[in-house]
């Protein structure tokens, strides 16, 4: 019996050791408990959503709308560097860099103003410049680009977020556009700026510092987290957006990166410091429960294809990204394969140009399909006829007066042979006529 028991003790230790080597975790069950009237976590890659408490509700955003605000800006100023004149600047509530009419500024430095001091007068002053003067076209464009990646709950009234009743969105419409502006590469180093400095002028002689509004960044104030007393600041965030209105509450829209995974939490109506509390709690349960594998990674499914009368001979091709799926721990990959469609030849085909498809299935069904991206250039090895503006369009004016000719030559056949009839019935009926006159003689 002894010699059982200890049998038994020795597996016991052995599988626990195994457990501990071998890195198994499995999903905690438990789910967030929140103060935030709502929240949504959404992985970053995969557009997943993760959590969800009143996510489809609406809500007023207030200032994280100012990241919906520099991602319209960005996409249509291709040249940061522009210079912005200050010049009949309506009085603006709330967060103020203290713009001056007469001062200048280039549109980087009205954006780092915009996203690290959440400036409202800032917001006008770009709305109007890429509004064409005006903030309601502005607001127009902010909100079609909405409506373009699917925050369909969405309506933007104005573009710093003060209160206005027709000024709303929702927790999961707001964690879209926080996605889609976190792809941008200047907003992402924008929104994790701790802090920001402008030199005096003339219009305004003092220096202005302004430390990032959002406190994962820079704060060390303390948080109760799991029963211990910690700093507010994370490191493991880098932005993006606070907000606060009296009807909104305490808003955040946060960005995080550990194990490989970036994620995005939106947290919206809650009080105080359990803003950053509930943010916490979200993004650590994201990565407590779930992780990110890759499926398809674009460099390996890189390819070639012959080209017949080509000057390059072949096609090189690759997936326009790489395919992430989001799981719970504990919860095994299922049985992918993939398969590629490439598309009809048709040349020339640029760099960048889609060719076809890489369907990627998931036990048999397909699950997503992909772009096919040309990596290279693909010219005829006709292209100074085929590619040729010049040589084009002489080719098809010479097939177009060869197209006339040919209809003018078919008319004329037809017409002459209508004629040839027509005289043909003519001389029989006059024949038939001279001979019943001819019978009447006699």
């Amino acid at each position: 019996m002894k010699r059982i028991l200890s049998l038994l003790v020795s597996c016991l230790i052995a599988f626990t050791s195994f457990l501990s080597t071998a890195n198994i975790s499995f999903a905690n069950s438990g789910k967030p408990n929140l103060t935030a009237e709502h929240a949504v976590l959404m992985d970053y890659e995969t557009g997943k959503v993760l959590y969800d408490k009143n996510g489809s509700t609406k809500l007023y955003p207030a200032s994280t709308t100012k990241a919906w605000t520099a991602y319209v800006v960005l996409k249509h100023v291709p040249d940061l560097s522009q210079v912005v004149e200050i010049k009949d600047l309506p009085p603006v509530d709330g967060s103020s860099m203290y713009l001056r009419n007469g001062e200048s500024f280039n549109v980087k430095q009205l954006l780092d103003a915009l996203l690290v001091h959440s400036s409202n007068d800032v917001a006008v002053v770009l709305a109007r410049y890429v509004g064409g003067g005006s903030v309601e076209k502005f607001v127009e464009l902010m909100n079609k680009e909405a409506k373009a990646i699917g925050a369909k709950n969405t309506h933007f009234n104005n573009p710093h977020g003060l209160p206005d009743t027709n000024h709303y969105t929702t927790a999961y419409d707001m964690a879209l556009m926080a996605r889609e502006a976190m792809n941008n590469e200047i907003f992402r180093n924008i929104v994790k700026t701790k802090s920001i400095s402008y030199q005096p002028s003339e219009a305004y002689p003092h220096e202005r510092y302004f430390v990032n509004t959002n406190k994962f960044l820079t704060s060390n104030e303390k948080i109760n987290y799991k029963g211990n007393q910690i700093d507010i600041k994370y490191d493991i965030v880098d932005g993006i957006k606070t907000g606060y209105t009296d009807d909104a509450g305490r808003c955040l829209l946060s960005s995080a990166v550990k194990d490989n995974m970036r994620l995005i939490s939106a947290v919206f109506k809650t009080t105080g410091n359990d803003l950053y509390l509930d943010s916490r709690t979200l993004l650590d349960y994201g990565y407590e429960n779930f992780y990110s594998t890759t499926i398809v990674t674009k460099e390996k499914q890189a390819g070639i294809k012959k080209i017949f009368l080509s000057k390059q001979k072949e096609l090189s091709y690759e997936p326009e990204y790489s395919y992430k799926r989001v799981l719970p721990k504990g919860q095994k990959e299922s049985s992918y394969t993939t398969k590629v469609n490439l598309a009809r030849t048709k040349l020339p085909i640029r760099k960048g140009d889609k060719v076809g498809t890489l369907d990627v299935y998931n036990s048999g069904k397909l699950e997503h399909s992909i772009n096919l991206i040309a990596k290279n250039n693909v010219n005829s090895v006709f292209a100074f006829i085929t590619e040729n503006k010049a040589v084009m369009s002489i080719i098809k004016l010479a097939i177009l007066i060869v197209v006339v000719l040919a209809i003018a030559i078919i008319a004329f056949v037809i017409t002459r042979k209508r004629r040839r009839k027509r005289k043909s019935y003519n001389r029989n009926i006059y024949s038939k006529k001279r001979g019943k006159h001819s019978r009447g003689r006699r």
